[in-house]
């Protein structure tokens, strides 16, 4: 790789490792990492590109900026694989402040840029992207079904399914009667957001910001993909650190009603089963597609822990002390009284 990157940057690979998803290295006092960018227009990552370049403007020194080849692209090719190759200055990143003030201010950084973003954008269309989402997973189900049962993994997505199928309905139809029933305000303009904030290494002081990171979204994207990260890996146990994250958030800026909606509908949508699912199907790797059936087995096992979990989110971050609630999802409140 490194008389490529010589070949494609005029860059001199120093001491090239792999450091967590990607590999970096050193050049003239700069941290490189070169980044896969598989699934992403050429029109994104322009944007992405302004939207980094808008960040640094800031004065946010934790933010990679992207490299140019020799030839002036972002996009390199290595065996026909998509790659752009990213820096910042060689400075130790060590997060001094918590997650939720931090994540908060690159919140508010991203509203206020002035730049047009389109291909980025994903603010207003959850519901289309989930729907769309649910009924390629429908009909893939439904396909498992007439085929018969292979395998353990797909006994549990046929036996599982349905319930999910319902879980993901009802997100769709709470965006839909927030939007309905709730006037945004400022907090809720789109922002510079994480497409999966716990795949971001910053978060945990291991590398810097990555724009190839990012889409352009509504803030309560992040605020619930960390929650269903601490959910998922802490269960219960990450009862006190959800409640400090929202803490910590709402110092440097309160949400609003409209924001709070957001957060619970996204939490409600059970992305992780999802994921899990695509990643079984996805994977040609068997130790790979093993970990997958027993991640599915805990998260069918934990199913009514995740509805309680649900069902008491508005107390645990503690909205009810402070006079605001959330819709009730009915069936939901069951589970605790069971």
């Amino acid at each position: 790789m490194e008389s490529w990157i010589r070949q494609e940057y005029d860059i001199e690979a120093e001491r090239m490792k792999k450091n967590g998803r990607y590999y970096t290295f050193l050049y003239k006092h700069q941290y490189y990492t070169v980044i896969p960018v598989y699934g992403r227009s050429e029109a994104e990552l322009e944007e992405l590109q302004k939207m980094s370049n808008y960040l640094i403007s800031k004065g946010d020194m934790t933010v990679a900026s992207f490299v140019q080849t020799k030839s002036g692209k972002l996009v390199a090719y290595r065996n026909e694989q998509p790659i752009v190759i990213v820096r910042t200055p060689l400075l130790p990143y060590a997060r001094n402040i918590s997650v939720g003030r931090e994540l908060a201010k690159f919140h508010q950084r991203g509203r206020t840029c002035p730049l047009p973003l389109v291909h980025c954008r994903r603010i207003g269309q959850w519901k289309e992207l989930w729907g769309k989402r649910v009924d390629q997973m429908e009909e893939f189900w439904k396909n498992k079904i007439a085929m018969g049962m292979e395998t353990m993994f797909d006994r549990l997505l046929i036996e599982s399914f349905p319930y999910y199928l319902a879980l993901a309905e009802n997100a769709i139809q709470y965006v839909a009667d927030t939007e309905l029933d709730e006037e945004p305000f400022g907090i809720d303009y789109a922002t510079f957001c994480h497409e999966r904030i716990p795949n971001s290494g910053w978060v945990e002081g291991k590398e810097q910001k990555l724009p190839t990171d990012w889409v352009y979204d509504h803030c309560a994207r992040d605020l619930a993909e960390w929650v269903r990260y601490l959910y998922v890996k802490k269960g219960h146990h990450s009862v006190g650190e959800i409640r400090q994250f929202f803490r910590d958030y709402e110092r440097q800026t309160p949400l609003s009603p409209f924001a709070w909606r957001l957060v619970y509908a996204r939490l409600l949508f059970p992305l992780h089963y999802f994921e899990c699912v695509e990643g079984y199907y996805m994977s040609d790797d068997e130790r790979e597609k093993q970990q997958y059936v027993h991640m599915l087995q805990s998260i069918i096992a934990r199913s009514r822990e995740h509805e309680q979990f649900l069902a008491s989110f508005m107390d645990i971050v503690g909205l009810s002390s402070r006079h605001l609630s959330l819709p009730k999802v009915e069936w939901l409140s069951y589970s605790l009284s069971r």
